[in-house]
């Protein structure tokens, strides 16, 4: 849309035609620090993955190889992680060489519905964070990249707030609930005008209580009056009066946000955001 709004604008002479240049995109990355190593040793560190349906499918017009289900979000995290526990929830034998399988059946109802397998891996996106015992936990979806030593930021974040979500760049929850698949009326006082939530990466700092609260709410309005997640977050927060830290879009970088510097995750499901990084890399 920009580049329709700068090319109208160059046509009716109000800018200058300007060539394009593509910067070299640097992302942050150096050592640990030996204190900033002592501090992961001292942690127990899981990160989860919720998967259903034996065919990988993504809904962002990325591509990815069937083979490495997981990737490039369990490649990406092994990178800074070598040492962390990796566990996925799956209804089938997803068997993959260092990673925990927890198979599973879906408890969420209208089994019917074309969105059954997107509701049932929130389900346990959000379960998976409150059964984890580790210090820190992780859930994600497997189309991200990360990308940046700066990951390691998220784990301090986590233990100041207690627990952190994504967010969701069409902000206003109205506007999500009127452009996303899967939605329903807002029928709260708020009118939708609240902030609306992602999915990936959600973190919980140990048994915090106010995050537990919050993701088992969420698990039981998925189970029981299953639609979009944004939405379901936004109700558990709506009725318990307990809402995440809320990361910047450097978190979870997704389609229209390229270029926007300081990246940490790469949401490379989204094709503008793979095609965009990988040119410029």
């Amino acid at each position: 849309m920009q580049r329709l709004k700068d090319a109208i604008a160059v046509l009716l002479g109000k800018a200058k035609a300007e060539k394009k240049i593509d910067k070299q995109i640097d992302f942050i990355n150096t050592n640990y620090t030996s204190t900033e190593q002592e501090f992961l040793n001292s942690l127990s560190i899981e990160f989860l993955f919720a998967e259903f349906g034996e065919d990988r499918v993504n809904g962002g017009g990325s591509t990815f190889d069937e083979k490495n289900r997981l990737d490039p979000s369990l490649k990406t995290l092994r990178h800074y992680f070598p040492n962390a526990k990796y566990t996925v929830y799956s209804d089938f034998d997803l068997n993959i060489d260092g990673v925990n399988l927890i198979k599973v059946k879906s408890p969420v109802h209208q089994p019917e519905h074309p969105r059954y397998g997107y509701r049932t891996a929130d389900y346990y996106k959000f379960m998976g964070l409150v059964n984890s015992e580790a210090d820190f936990k992780c859930v994600l979806d497997t189309d991200m990249q990360i990308v940046s030593s700066d990951i390691i930021a998220l784990i301090h974040l986590t233990k100041k707030f207690g627990f952190c979500v994504p967010y969701n760049d069409r902000q206003l929850l109205r506007q999500d609930m009127q452009l996303s698949k899967d939605t329903q009326l807002i029928k709260d006082d708020s009118k939708g005008l609240g902030h609306s939530y992602n999915q990936s990466p959600m973190t919980l700092w140990q048994k915090d209580s106010r995050g537990m609260l919050f993701y088992e709410n969420c698990a039981e309005i998925m189970k029981t009056d299953p639609s979009r997640a944004s939405l379901v977050m936004w109700k558990s927060a709506w009725e318990t009066g307990i809402y995440p830290y809320i990361l910047p879009k450097q978190w979870c970088v997704c389609d229209g946000n390229e270029g926007i510097n300081d990246e940490v995750i790469l949401h490379v499901g989204h094709k503008s955001i793979k095609e965009y990084y990988n040119d410029n890399r």
